[in-house]
């Protein structure tokens, strides 16, 4: 058999099970990921207050207002409210008059950075203020890319190995010294799922 062709054969004995893990694992993660929350209808509270509807949408459409750069949109909430205290104000023939309609305000909460932050704004009118107050900290894990380590195997072969994490794909390289001391490296191609 030809060196050309034992390249081949070897090139198509790493890459098919490799391509093959890959596909099975990116279908296996997918059909993993949690399902969406639940959608609920509005519910009142004995002090005035509500609990929001929810609703879902695969694809709720542009935010109504402008994000900052960088952000991801996690959560979009529209509250809308009617004033409860009107001042009267006189109309051109001198009349009190008051005319005023609900206001609807609505909310984006976003990813920025290493934290989260809420978009404000209303299509009926200006904010005049917005606060928003973080009550528990932040659960964010470092993501961790590197990883490195030793290797000693069963008949006594001593060596060292790093890998990297790029998105969903796993590098690696092994170096391991055998009894002859002989030296052999390995690359490692990887689908994380």
């Amino acid at each position: 058999m030809s060196t050309r062709r034992q390249w081949l054969l070897a090139a198509m004995a790493v890459l098919l099970p490799a391509l093959l893990g890959g596909w099975c694992g990116y279908w296996l993660a997918a059909a993993s990921k949690p399902p969406l929350e639940e959608a609920r209808p509005l519910q009142r509270q004995g002090d005035g207050s509500v609990i929001a509807a929810r609703a879902l949408s695969a694809d709720p459409g542009p935010p109504p207002h402008r994000l900052p750069p960088g952000a991801r949109e996690e959560r979009r909430v529209a509250v809308t409210v009617q004033p409860a205290r009107v001042t009267p104000v006189p109309d051109a023939s001198g009349v009190p008059w008051c005319d005023c309609p609900p206001v609807t305000v609505d909310l984006s909460l976003v990813q920025l950075g290493d934290g989260r932050r809420v978009v404000a704004s209303s299509r009926d009118g200006v904010v005049l203020d917005a606060l928003d107050i973080p009550i528990e900290p932040l659960p964010i894990a470092p993501t961790l890319a590197w990883a490195a380590g030793l290797s000693y195997g069963a008949r006594g072969e001593v060596g060292a190995w790093v890998e990297r994490d790029l998105s969903r794909l796993r590098l690696g390289v092994d170096v391991e010294q055998d009894r002859q001391d002989q030296w052999t490296a390995r690359l490692r191609l990887g689908w994380r799922f």
